[in-house]
């Protein structure tokens, strides 16, 4: 079925590509004719609000505005609120209602009707998959979904050994964080990398994934280069489809906790 959600990048550490995330999402979604309200909630330094100025910003830090994302999530014709989470700061989220219980937290976005989203990336070093385990342990028991991103800028799908846990000589070895995801029903996506060469192009000609597969990719990174820009947003389309972040809104059937 086909669902409105409220979709956070979130990460207890930066780093490890949250707000990629958010940018590859905002661009992909309405490709796929879902209509998305995008925030910012680092109002100050945030990267996601300068990609475009029809993002939001909301400050965590206080000095609330009059509206906010929440406002979003009640308005019907809006399929996607997307939020960029600072890293670690979704404790400074949960204050914003007064209370530090997640729980609060997911019950304010499905009382608007809402399915809870939660994207949280990983790496393949220690660092960037054992902190994982916070948002995993955090959203355990609610009705959120959560979705770990292994970001394949860091290697491919199976080089996440941390994650996923490798045999060695018969003995299992790593695997922590994967075996807890498994066990509180959250999802694994892998996402390919766009190639380091071109994304740096991107970045410095401040073109949007989107722009870059299009006209202006082609006027300011050749054929070719918007060529591998179209061919990378229809590997990440692939990689999302058939889990909660399916550009379609078609939200698969929710995994049992083991």
């Amino acid at each position: 079925m086909k669902s409105r959600r409220a979709i956070f990048t979130t990460a207890p550490k930066g780093g490890v590509g949250k707000t990629y995330i958010a940018k590859l999402l905002y661009d992909l979604l309405p490709v796929s004719h879902r209509t998305v309200s995008a925030w910012d909630l680092d109002a100050a330094t945030g990267t996601f609000a300068i990609y475009d100025d029809a993002i939001k910003t909301f400050d965590l830090n206080g000095g609330h505005s009059s509206s906010s994302w929440l406002d979003d999530c009640y308005r019907e014709e809006v399929d996607d609120v997307l939020v960029d989470v600072p890293g670690g700061r979704i404790d400074d989220l949960l204050r914003t209602f007064g209370d530090d219980n997640v729980g609060a937290l997911v019950s304010a976005v499905m009382d608007a009707g809402r399915e809870f989203v939660v994207i949280n990336p990983i790496g393949v070093m220690i660092a960037e998959t054992v902190t994982a385990q916070v948002t995993l342990n955090a959203f355990a028991g609610t009705s959120a979904r959560v979705v770990i991103v292994k970001n394949g800028r860091f290697g491919a799908a199976d080089d996440f050994v941390i994650y996923d846990g490798i045999d060695d000589g018969g003995r299992r070895r790593y695997g922590a964080t994967g075996a807890l995801a498994e066990r509180v029903g959250a999802e694994t996506v892998f996402l390919p990398c766009l190639a380091p060469r071109l994304l740096a192009q991107l970045d410095a000609e401040q073109l949007r994934f989107v722009s870059a597969s299009g006209g202006a990719g082609v006027e300011r990174l050749g054929r070719l280069g918007a060529a591998r820009a179209k061919m990378y947003l229809a590997s990440a389309a692939e990689a999302f489809r058939g889990s909660s972040l399916d550009l379609a809104g078609a939200i698969p059937h929710r995994k049992a906790a083991s």
